[in-house]
Parts: C-alpha cells; structure tokens; sequence
C-alpha cells in the first residue's frame, strides 16, 4: 500500500491531483469492504458517512470500545480522531484537490499532498487490516460450527 500510495503521488503532475487521489484511495477502500459486508449505500454518500458505515461493520467505532478495556480512554481519542481525519480529508480534497471537474489552479502544496497522502494511506491500512482480521475470525468461527 505504501509503494502505492508514493508511486501515485509522484506520478501526478500537481498536487491537486494527489490530494484527490488520496481521498478517492479511502473511499475506494471504504467501498470494498462496504461491498464485501453486502452493505448498501447511495453513490453519493460522502465520505465520512462511508466511513460511519464502515465503522460499524468492523466495530472500529468509538463506542465499540467499551471503557473498562485496558487503554479505552487512549483507543477512543484514536478512533475519533480517525473520524476526524476521513472528514478532514475529505474537506482538503473539496478545497485544494481536483475533482467536481476543477482545473488544476490549486493552491495546493506538495506537502499538502504528501499529508493526503500519507493520512489516506494510514486509513486504508488501518480498515483493510481490520477487516481481514474480521473476516478470517468470521471463517474460524463458522468453521468451528
């Protein structure tokens, strides 16, 4: 993911266009494991409502930690600055990145993209991870029935 994620950066000739990309990889990301679960959703839910639903597929949710776990306080500041971040993201894109059929006159900056670009890459890890770890203890309980 990673080599992905810096290859596509530095094949776009602006930053604009990495800024977007970045958050069409957590969306794309989002979608698949939305498909996956058979969750429904319209093609214009944006991104943090994507994200809402993907949370609570994979109970990575801030409520889904419950408090007397070890480290709750610590993993619910996480998680929701997880939340925080898909919808920053999104915003970033809105602002400096392509996309809705802008022009490349961005006022993005190149470290702008590399934040994009890294943040979206921490995300999609994150949800991918998880998600393989759901589905892999969905398999070995079903097989243990």
């Amino acid at each position: 993911m990673s080599t992905y994620v810096a290859s596509t950066t530095r094949l776009f000739v602006t930053a604009a266009a990495a800024v977007g990309s970045a958050k069409e990889l957590v969306e794309s990301t989002f979608k698949i494991v939305l498909d996956d679960y058979g969750v429904t959703y319209d093609r214009s839910t944006d991104l943090p409502e994507l994200y809402k639903l993907v949370a609570l597929e994979l109970r990575i949710a801030r409520e889904s930690v419950p408090d007397s776990a070890k480290g709750s306080r610590a993993s619910h500041k996480i998680l929701s600055n997880l939340t925080t971040t898909v919808q920053n993201l999104a915003e970033l894109r809105n602002e400096l990145g392509l996309g809705h059929s802008r022009t490349p006159t961005s006022k993005a900056l190149t470290r702008h993209a590399r934040l994009a670009g890294d943040s979206a890459q921490t995300i999609a890890n994150f949800v991918l991870a998880t998600w393989h770890d759901r589905r892999a203890a969905d398999e070995r309980a079903a097989a243990a029935t």
